[in-house]
């Protein structure tokens, strides 16, 4: 028989900023007082960065609506919106963003030394606008706050709500330095679909905890500095499911004696929905069949590092993805399309934590 569990959320009126929290605990929005939360934050002195990682300017209109929602946020919860930005300081993106005061980080000049400057990706852009932060800006607090958000939330889902509630779940507890988003959407989702199954196939006490997630694969995570650093990165599509297994497998090692993803916490915000990726790849886009790949991918890789899946026998990843699929005709009709053969690359590098290179060690003595 089917068993259909309800999964509680944590009410912080009723929990103390100290007490200690189960793994990947249950808030929903609008749970955080907004004025106390930025009386924390003030009091604290702890910076607040909200990025909106963005590839090119077929963003600019949903990033820009995202921007203006949060603008009533600036200098009392947000100290600073970056743009964690793909394309060119030619494109109109970054004009938008001076109408906000908004910065732009462009990925292509990440300046770390162990990426090459060809390199691309979401992931790497979120590490080299951390590595700009702290060895360019000089952020160094070890709570400092930077909350990631994907850039393409359609309308009338994203509201102020997206930071108050994450950024306010670290400032009141004091054992988190974790907020993940998560949400349903009602009319996608069909890769973290897959994903839920594919890791409910394994039953190991490490893994089990990540199935109470609502969503696997959403881009919106609020963190602290102290977490940010501590995390490796893939390059691209595996970002997010590279997290997930390193705070599972307690390689982030947030604080001694104790494991990660007690330091985690999902925040629900109800429904969302944004742009569609295509579901299968041609020779000029990447669909979700080659995301499927890479996200699996690293899941794999790391259960293999542990020790816990074993490759052998000839069996290794392959760096490109290779399936039998259709063309479809170019005018529509009854006309069957072309069967066809896909061959194209689908590697991601992946990247240890920054707090490994010497300058940010340097910049942040506090690290463990």
């Amino acid at each position: 028989m089917p068993i259909v569990e309800m999964m509680e959320a944590i009410d912080p009126e009723k929990t103390g900023r100290k007490e200690s929290l189960p793994p990947l605990s249950l808030l929903l929005a609008h749970s955080m007082d907004r004025e106390k939360v930025q009386e924390i934050k003030e009091q604290d002195e702890i910076p607040v960065i909200v990025v909106f990682p963005a590839r090119g300017d077929e963003e600019l209109l949903t990033l820009e609506r995202e921007i203006q929602i949060l603008q009533p946020l600036m200098g009392r919860i947000i100290d600073e919106i970056w743009i964690a930005f793909g394309g060119s300081e030619h494109d109109d993106i970054p004009l938008m963003a001076k109408k906000y005061n908004a910065q732009v980080f462009y990925a292509k000049w990440n300046g770390m030394n162990d990426a090459r400057r060809g390199d691309s990706g979401k992931g790497l852009s979120m590490r080299g606008l951390l590595y700009h932060l702290c060895a360019e800006r000089g952020l160094n607090n070890p709570r400092a706050i930077i909350e990631f958000i994907d850039a393409d939330i359609r309308e009338g889902y994203f509201n102020p709500r997206w930071v108050i509630d994450p950024v306010g779940a670290i400032l009141w507890f004091e054992q988190i330095e974790v907020a993940k988003l998560v949400y349903h959407r009602p009319f996608g989702g069909r890769l973290n679909a897959f994903i839920t199954p594919f890791i409910s196939i394994f039953d190991h006490p490490v893994i089990n905890p990540l199935k109470r997630l609502l969503y696997f694969l959403s881009g919106e995570i609020a963190g602290t500095l102290n977490f940010w650093l501590s995390v490796p990165f893939k390059q691209n599509f595996g970002i997010e499911m590279k997290i997930l297994t390193s705070l599972a497998l307690n390689k982030v090692n947030l604080l001694s004696n104790a494991q990660d993803l007690s330091h985690v916490i999902q925040v629900f915000m109800g429904e969302m929905d944004h742009k569609h990726s295509p579901l299968r790849s041609t020779g000029k886009v990447k669909g979700l069949d080659a995301m499927a790949k890479e996200i699996f991918q690293a899941f794999l890789e790391d259960l293999v590092e542990e020790g816990m899946v074993r490759l052998d026998r000839g069996l290794n990843y392959s760096d490109r993805l290779q399936i039998s699929t259709v063309i479809p005709p170019s005018g529509g009709g009854e006309e069957m399309g072309t069967p066809s053969k896909l061959d194209l690359p689908s590697f991601e590098k992946t990247f240890f934590p920054l707090k490994h290179l010497p300058e940010i060690r340097a910049m942040c003595p506090w690290i463990r």
